[in-house]
């Protein structure tokens, strides 16, 4: 016995006709919309974010392999450093504010924390160039240590700062950046980017 299938009223084809129209038209749509990328957060937001200073900052986030080849034959002010050090922060504010009264706007960021712990072809040939200003440790190895602070011309360095990286004594942030050393840094940081602009001999 064959199965009584009831017809469909107009109405209810016309329904259907309607929503798979519709439906159709949605999958288009939805298929050609051009959605706004998100906003992509500028390098000094994230060195804000990161470090806790004004976000009116000049670091500009660099590769190790912009770092190294930056070393062998640019000229750039780098800082090395990593968030999690509270050191770095102190010291990034610091040359921050001696950059900005410097005229510069742009000082170099190498976030070395991971490739110093996996040591790697990158940190390695960094570390190699810096031999002669790194510390040595009782194994004999060679590391860098954060905050270190680099003003490099044409591949040569022309200053090298790693004063508060390997300081001695246990000392806290306040208690070590008195007023006098925090003008005696200041000082001898204008003097380094006052050299490196070429403004003294």
């Amino acid at each position: 016995m064959k199965s009584y299938k009831p017809k469909m009223s107009l109405a209810q084809k016309t329904f259907y006709i309607i929503s798979f129209i519709v439906l159709i038209g949605a999958f288009i749509y939805l298929g050609n919309k051009s959605y706004e990328k998100k906003s992509v957060m500028s390098d000094s937001e994230k060195f804000t974010l990161e470090f806790g200073i004004p976000q009116n900052n000049v670091f500009k986030y660099k590769k190790n392999s912009e770092i190294l080849e930056t070393l062998n034959t640019g000229s750039a002010l780098i800082f090395m450093a990593y968030p999690e050090n509270n050191w770095s922060s102190y010291y990034a504010s610091l040359l921050n504010e001696i950059a900005l009264s410097q005229n510069i706007n742009e000082i170099y960021f190498y976030n070395f924390y991971n490739d110093r712990r996996t040591n790697n072809y990158y940190y390695e040939n960094i570390v190699d160039y810096l031999t002669s200003y790194t510390t040595i440790l009782d194994d004999e190895t060679r590391n860098i240590y954060a905050p270190t602070f680099i003003i490099v011309k044409d591949g040569h360095v022309i200053y090298f700062d790693n004063e508060t990286a390997v300081r001695n004594g246990d000392y806290t942030i306040k208690d070590y950046w008195t007023n006098e050393k925090k003008r005696l840094k200041a000082e001898e940081l204008r003097n380094a980017i006052n050299l490196y602009k070429g403004n003294l001999s």
